[in-house]
């Protein structure tokens, strides 16, 4: 019985790793990412403008650059 729950707790923390893994993108407002390819080539994009709105293209890889934009407080 402590055996299973030892190789539960093993799986669920491997599975949380996983979706950390994949969760790479913008977090917040006013964050971007541009993905790239092998060679360097830009292959995609993905941001979450200040006003929350989110726009992206192309393709997320694990070889990136991000960035902020800069953002206005609001009056």
């Amino acid at each position: 019985m402590r055996r299973k729950i030892v190789l539960m707790l093993g799986l669920a923390a491997t599975v949380a790793a996983g979706a950390a893994i994949a969760a790479i993108g913008p977090t917040g407002p006013g964050q971007f990412y541009y993905y790239f390819d092998d060679a360097g080539q830009v292959v995609g994009y993905s941001a979450i403008r200040c006003d929350g709105s989110r726009e992206s293209w192309g393709k997320g890889t694990h070889n990136y650059s991000d960035g902020y934009f800069l953002c206005e407080p609001e009056i």
